[in-house]
């Protein structure tokens, strides 16, 4: 594996409440080399973005967390939310699988979640010195019970997590080497280029109330742009907006 930032470290645990919980706390206490991963079979307190959990069958899925530095200004935060997005999604097409990436940074195939990210950086002064990546994958995994998910099994064939970690965390490292390059536009367009709904219309909820509006990108926080049907362009947060189905 040819890489240009990551020194490649992995921590396999068997269970662990959440893997970048795990990697934040290590980290306090021993500073970790870039790219360095924690990986567990199984953890019971898996975080997803608004607060939910990411609860998946033990030794089926991929769950784990990646520590970097990227030392970039913090209004770049959403920047390491597309490196991981497009890092899970390249991998998915090459494994034959069409995916988008739902704003701000699950993986869908159709309309069914295959992978959530969550991203939990800190920062000092006004950089990012360090992002912890936390990739949840459904790899294994056949019967999803309650939630709208698929896994690479449903999709395409039964592949060993190691080669798909492998594949994930080299793409992480190309993509990561674009970013601290600085080459924003670069990385807008290509998240662009494989974003659900890009410029086409949905179905959105806001405070209860249903609207249809077409999405237009992000802007410089990260937020959704939307354009409604009354040609209003509004932005929204994560919390804000729910994509309706």
């Amino acid at each position: 594996m040819n890489l240009k930032h990551f020194n490649f470290k992995q921590i396999k645990l068997d269970k662990i409440g959440s893997t970048n919980s795990y990697l934040i706390d290590l980290n306090n206490e021993i500073k970790q080399g870039c790219g360095t991963i924690v990986q567990a079979d199984y953890q019971s307190e898996g975080k997803g973005q608004r607060g939910n959990g990411w609860m998946v069958e033990p030794l089926k899925n991929l769950t784990f967390s990646v520590v970097v530095y990227p030392n970039v200004e913090s209004k770049y935060a959403f920047y390491l939310n597309i490196i991981a997005s497009l890092s899970v999604q390249k991998t998915l097409i090459d494994l034959k699988i069409k995916s988008k990436i739902k704003w701000p940074n699950d993986i869908l195939v159709g309309t069914k979640k295959i992978s959530g990210i969550l991203i939990e950086n800190q920062i000092n002064g006004h950089k990012i010195s360090q992002s912890v990546i936390g990739i949840g994958l459904n790899v294994n995994q056949k019967v999803f019970k309650n939630v709208n998910a698929t896994s690479i099994l449903n999709e395409s064939v039964k592949i060993e997590m190691d080669d798909v970690l492998s594949k994930i965390y080299g793409y992480l490292d190309f993509y990561y080497n674009i970013l601290i390059e600085s080459n924003f536009k670069l990385l807008l367009k290509l998240y662009y280029s494989h974003l659900f709904l890009m410029d086409d219309w949905g179905e959105f909820e806001v405070d209860g109330k249903q609207f249809k509006a077409r999405v237009l990108g992000v802007n410089e926080n990260g937020f959704l742009c939307l354009m409604t049907e009354d040609s209003t362009r509004k932005h929204f947060d994560l919390k804000e907006i729910k994509f309706l189905f």
